[in-house]
């Protein structure tokens, strides 16, 4: 139900699965035989850091909270796992990821106390991360990326909002991407909104070019409707606007936990990833190896099914249809809403739903595109954009 497949896209998959099991099962074994001479390359070149035994690779340790400035190795925050990714842009991108400080409330029952969340966050290059008063003048797009997946999302749209002058910043949300999965902290709808405010406080402080992706667009709403004084104009991609979904109840069951954590395992699994990724491209090459292997790092952390679970049992994405629901007509901003022309995994209906329920909104459609333009089209999405601005 959270990314709004139905019941033909499920039949779809399921026909699918006898075709992709040899593919599968050698991503299982991805690059096992090269551990060694990896970690031996890589202890080669890197004389600072922290070795991982397990994997035969250093990791470097960074230096300095909130800096943006990209180095040749990664941070150690980041699952040791990141090493094999291969994709220039990827790379680029998980070596500018840094974890940034967070005074919130939603930090409330953290074990160990504190008051202070990890927040990970892509910045314009060259920013240091400390306050709003290192702001630039020009304008600044905040991305929120999609269900259970991270930053690295915009890995190709980034540079080139960077090459318009425009500062673009990649966010992961709470029980997502690399922010921290704290024990004790809840990873309810409102919480996550909470955190994500209190980030732009912090760290941005002026009004954003609000940009989500599938469910990360839902959230640009629901944040969108709770605090209209962070938000400057509104961009859709692919949103999900729940519009296939049967009306949510008022008081959402609870998910028994076991039932939770097979859920997730069953998501973090390499066969379900392997068709989401197929399904997510209309171009199937970029339905690669690499692909799933960004979209299925960050599940590799340490809690991270723990932080799932959690959402889920608060209603998760039913939860947040209803916060959508209720609360989008109260939306006054400008809104610009982009649409794949083969999105395989969203009915084109939601387009209609939030064109009928927000003000001011205009819509685009890129040709030869799936559910993730800023991925397979980057550059038709940047031209929609900017002459949208």
């Amino acid at each position: 139900r959270s990314v709004g497949m139905n019941e033909h896209v499920l039949l779809s998959l399921t026909n699918s699965v006898s075709h992709r099991v040899s593919k599968l099962f050698k991503l299982t074994s991805l690059n096992r035989n090269k551990i060694k001479a990896d970690g031996a390359k890589n202890l080669g070149r890197r004389n600072k850091g922290t070795y991982n035994k397990r994997r035969g690779i250093l990791r470097v340790q960074a230096t300095q909270v909130g800096s943006s400035t990209a180095t040749s190795q990664l941070a150690t925050f980041l699952p040791v796992e990141a090493e094999d990714v291969k994709g220039e842009d990827a790379r680029a991108l998980l070596q500018r990821i840094v974890k940034v400080p967070v005074t919130s409330g939603s930090a409330k029952g953290k074990v160990g106390g504190g008051g202070v969340l990890e927040v990970s966050v892509v910045p314009p290059p060259g920013r240091a991360v400390t306050s709003p008063s290192a702001n630039s003048s020009r304008p600044q797009v905040l991305c929120l990326h999609g269900f259970d997946s991270s930053c690295l999302e915009f890995r190709k749209f980034l540079p080139l909002l960077e090459e318009k002058k425009i500062d673009g910043w990649a966010v992961d949300l709470l029980g997502w991407g690399f922010t921290e999965l704290a024990e004790g902290v809840s990873y309810s709808p409102a919480s996550r909104r909470q955190l994500l405010y209190d980030f732009w406080k912090q760290y941005i402080g002026t009004p954003v070019i609000l940009l989500g992706g599938s469910i990360g667009g839902a959230i640009a709403i629901d944040f969108a409707a709770a605090h209209p004084d962070a938000v400057e104009k509104l961009v859709l991609v692919d949103p999900q606007a729940f519009a296939s979904l049967p009306p949510p109840p008022s008081d959402p069951p609870s998910l028994p936990p076991f039932l939770g954590y097979l859920g997730a395992a069953v998501l973090k699994s390499l066969p379900l990833r392997w068709l989401a990724t197929w399904m997510v491209f209309k171009d199937k090459s970029f339905a690669n190896e690499d692909s799933i292997r960004i979209g299925r790092l960050h599940c590799l952390q340490e809690g991270w099914d723990r932080a799932l679970v959690d959402y889920m049992q608060f209603g998760g994405p039913v939860v947040l249809q209803k916060l959508v629901e209720e609360n989008m007509s109260s939306i006054k901003k400008e809104t610009l809403i982009v649409w794949g022309e083969q999105d395989a995994i969203l009915d084109q209906s939601n387009v209609e739903v939030l064109k009928k329920r927000l003000e001011n909104v205009k819509v685009e459609y890129v040709p030869s595109c799936g559910h993730q333009p800023y991925v397979e089209q980057p550059a038709a999405l940047l031209e929609i954009l900017v002459n949208w601005l």
